[in-house]
């Protein structure tokens, strides 16, 4: 991430597409820190998820995404109401 990015600001758990270097999410919360890699069951896309997001909300979403068509996103939040995106300064 040596390039201008953005850093997820929340209190909850958010799934991050594998391999994008445009958002990150800082660690103060500590389940931020435990995560699993999922999947996404119609295409080779990797998302990796913080403990505690509902693994059954995860996989609508993206089954959502490919009905509508859409690409996925950076970053899926599992409350998206407590969750935003800023500028980072992180000099990662």
């Amino acid at each position: 991430m040596d390039k201008p990015h953005k850093q997820i600001i929340t209190t909850y758990p958010v799934a991050i597409r594998f391999g994008q270097a445009q958002v990150h999410v800082q660690n103060p919360i500590p389940w931020h820190a435990k995560s699993e890699a999922v999947k996404c069951p119609k295409c080779e896309n990797v998302f990796i998820v913080t403990e505690g997001f509902p693994r059954e909300q995860l996989l609508e979403a993206l089954e959502i995404q490919h009905k509508n068509q859409e690409t996925h996103p950076n970053f899926i939040p599992s409350d998206p109401t407590w969750t935003s995106v800023a500028e980072c300064d992180c000099n990662l």
